[in-house]
């Protein structure tokens, strides 16, 4: 790895809520190595953001054989969860500033640029929570993303947390009970006080284990569980009528909800939806070489 021209490394990132990924590769596009760190979400601040891309930085650089290059000498292309307000681009400069050269966005962006390898597209991520984007030369927005209190619609979040609430009314007899009703209040030893103990510190990943059991019964025909399946698959199509307005032709379905949510879309739907051509590593790296298809900049 020594014969490694150091002025044409590039560095993708994705600092993500959970965890922060890395790759670098040659000018050639060229993988040389991948590495894994703790949450890179700008919310925890910029300063342990920094810690992180650092350290896991640092990591995919020695895997590559090239612990003696500094961070300085990479071109850098980064994603990061939670890079949203017009004052995350300022407070967020010091990490431009560890790199040779340094593109910013959010995480969302750079998944919609590797799903379509630079070509012009939109993208729908469903997951723990939801969201949209699109890239194009009408426009680069994101749509959603404002997180468990305000958005969300479709998410596993606000799926579990709407069966988690259905089976709580079922418990104390205020509504008809179905099997996901009883499979959530097991959960709950059938006792209204273990709910309220846990709701206290519940985040949306611990209402989004519940939306496991609402994907399984619907698919058993529970009728409670495909009326809630179904008020998530309206937010879903809500983005994807936002985004087919752009006319890319290119929309996928990202997430971990996603293979789920696919087969009970209306087929015209399902055929519409392309698969992902690449991940959001691939996307950070093209960010990393200024590949842009909003101006005009696109992917050979």
């Amino acid at each position: 790895m020594s014969s490694v021209n150091s002025e044409q490394l590039l560095l993708g990132i994705d600092g993500g809520g959970s965890t922060c990924r890395a790759r670098l590769a040659d000018a050639s596009g060229t993988i040389l190595s991948e590495a894994q760190g703790g949450a890179a979400n700008l919310r925890l601040g910029v300063a342990h953001v920094i810690e992180v891309i650092q350290d896991t930085t640092q990591k995919a650089l020695h895997q590559a054989g090239l612990s003696h290059l500094p961070l300085n000498q990479l071109h850098a292309g980064i994603g990061l969860a939670g890079y949203v307000l017009s004052s995350d681009i300022q407070a967020a400069l010091p990490i431009k500033q560890l790199f040779a050269s340094c593109t910013l966005s959010n995480d969302a962006y750079i998944a919609c640029l590797g799903a379509h390898q630079g070509q012009a597209g939109g993208i729908i991520i469903a997951g723990t929570g939801t969201c949209a984007q699109i890239i194009c030369p009408a426009a680069s927005r994101t749509f959603g993303g404002w997180g468990f209190a305000l958005g969300d619609q479709g998410s596993g979040a606000i799926l579990g947390r709407e069966a988690v609430r259905l089976a709580l009314q079922a418990l104390e007899g205020l509504t008809q009970g179905s099997a996901l009703t009883e499979q959530v209040n097991a959960y709950f030893e059938h006792k209204a006080e273990r709910y309220l103990e846990w709701g206290l510190n519940a985040k949306p990943a611990d209402y989004a284990i519940f939306a496991r059991l609402v994907i399984e019964q619907a698919d058993q025909g529970d009728s409670l569980a495909l009326h809630l399946l179904d008020q998530a698959l309206s937010s879903i199509l809500l983005m994807f009528k936002v985004l087919k307005q752009y006319n890319t032709g290119r929309i996928s379905l990202m997430g971990g909800l996603a293979p789920s949510y696919r087969r009970y879309l209306p087929q015209d739907i399902q055929q519409e939806l392309m698969a992902v051509q690449g991940d959001a590593l691939d996307g950070a790296l093209l960010l990393a070489r200024q590949i842009r298809p909003e101006q005009g900049v696109l992917c050979k």
